[in-house]
């Protein structure tokens, strides 16, 4: 086929950015990143009182640098999706079905197919990115929060520098998968690597902190973290390999696995003209090594939505319990702490485990319990014991309220529980799990998983051609 057009434009078709139709669709997407961003912001808003405020407090600030946050990594996510998707399109897969032989043969350079290849795509990128990061500060111009110009350009510089990254290691990894469905696989641990390194390499402790960020210059300072040196080293290293290996890999005709006919008992070897090493040519190669992969990908498929579907039955009966009839597990009784009376030893939004008593379990002085009085629940301490009386108060009083004023004594028999621990990230994804963004994900999500799992299953199983 010959091309009248310059590479460049080629490229810009295939990575769908050739017509009116497809650039809408980008901004449509682009739009969409920043809602789903300003939406996910507001979730989290509802689980200020949990341990994410302590973990991720960067998530929960009344700020641009919140939405802005949230928005950088919601594009990551987007951007492994639509990698995986249009792998086809994207990136050097295509020079194993020839597309590049022709045109090497008319004269076409390496260096500028492949330049051609990334720039295309990186303009895609770019303009998804860009446009969804302008449609989130709008957005959260909104919330008349105090405008900071100073780190917005710092956190724009981070997220388009995880995309850039990403996107030449899933072109470096595109040519040494002899399949679509092993390069897709790659281009999702491609993503893994790179969050594993920015977290060893203190580049996390760096972007999470709203005053450092307001100096751009913070980001190369190798003192603080060698991240952005790692990774500038890696991506020329990869754009190298990418220019020698699919200048190498394009010479050649490739002939497709389906069509290599050959008699029975008869193997096929493949001799590298320099090194004379030889490699067997067919399908029974790799064949395991697919089934494995496959069976994995089945495997914590299912497993996520029985994970799903068993949380799901968990909250409901947490919800449905009443007084006197607490849910029991083996006999613990979990129960979401929902107010500050006993901090620091159970904080608010807590899911607290107490074990389950009769009035014949010892109780001593000191002890957190779980009882019932005009029909409600109360988590209080032991503070005096006389008979089958008890004497509880709270550990936490508000500011400016009068110490003692929750003491109260406690029959024997009205105990329920014994507090054995809790459970802080449990305690907020039930918070979360309560939400209609929680609700969609741990119910809907699974049920249309359960339901497309035989066609996603196949849809991988053949590279999603």
């Amino acid at each position: 086929m010959i091309y009248k057009n310059s590479y460049f434009k080629k490229e810009l078709r295939q990575a769908y950015m050739g017509n009116k139709i497809s650039t809408n669709r980008k901004l449509a997407s682009a739009l969409f990143l920043g809602l789903v961003s300003f939406a996910l912001y507001f979730v989290f808003q509802t689980l200020q009182k949990s341990v994410l405020a302590d973990v991720a407090p960067q998530i929960m600030q009344a700020s641009y640098f919140s939405t802005v946050y949230l928005y950088i990594h919601i594009a990551v996510v987007f951007n492994i999706l639509y990698f995986i998707v249009y792998y086809d399109y994207l990136f050097f897969s295509e020079i194993r079905k020839n597309s590049w032989y022709l045109l090497i043969q008319m004269g076409y350079q390496p260096m500028i197919m492949f330049l051609a290849k990334f720039f295309a795509l990186m303009y895609s990128v770019l303009l998804i990115y860009t446009v969804g990061f302008a449609a989130t500060i709008i957005l959260t111009f909104f919330l008349k929060y105090t405008f900071i110009v100073s780190y917005l350009p710092t956190l724009y510089l981070v997220g388009l520098a995880d995309l850039l990254l990403l996107a030449i290691l899933s072109m470096t990894f595109s040519l040494y998968a002899r399949t679509v469905i092993n390069g897709r696989y790659w281009t999702f641990f491609s993503a893994a690597a790179i969050f594993v390194l920015k977290i060893t390499l203190g580049q996390y402790a760096i972007i999470s902190n709203r005053v450092l960020m307001q100096n751009i210059l913070i980001l190369f300072d190798l003192k603080l973290s060698l991240y952005w040196a790692v990774g500038a080293a890696i991506m020329i290293v990869c754009c190298l390999i990418c220019f020698w290996r699919s200048k190498n890999l394009a010479k050649y005709y490739n002939l497709p696995f389906d069509s290599i006919s050959t008699p029975a008992g008869v193997e096929l070897m493949e001799i590298d003209s320099k090194t004379g090493k030889r490699t067997l040519i067919g399908r029974a190669k790799e064949g395991w090594r697919g089934r494995i992969v496959d069976t994995v990908t089945t495997i914590l498929l299912i497993a996520f939505i029985c994970a799903a579907l068993a949380f799901n039955v968990f909250i409901i009966l947490i919800n449905a319990s009443t007084p006197g009839q607490e849910v029991t597990i083996r006999g613990v009784i979990p129960f979401v702490f929902s107010t500050g009376t006993m901090e620091p030893e159970i904080m608010n939004n807590d899911l607290a485990y107490f074990q389950k008593v009769d009035v014949q379990y010892p109780l001593e002085k000191g002890q957190i319990i779980l009882f019932e009085e005009n029909n409600v629940l109360f988590v209080e301490r032991i503070i005096a014991k006389t008979g089958n009386q008890l004497t509880v108060d709270i550990d936490n009083y508000p500011p400016m309220s009068q110490i003692g004023a929750m003491k109260k004594t406690v029959s024997r028999q009205d105990v329920h529980g014994l507090y054995r621990g809790r459970n802080r990230w449990l305690g907020a994804l039930i918070l979360f799990a309560n939400t209609i963004v929680g609700r969609l994900l741990f119910l809907l999500v699974p049920a249309v998983l359960l339901f497309y799992q035989g066609k996603i299953h196949k849809y991988f199983r053949r590279g999603g051609e």
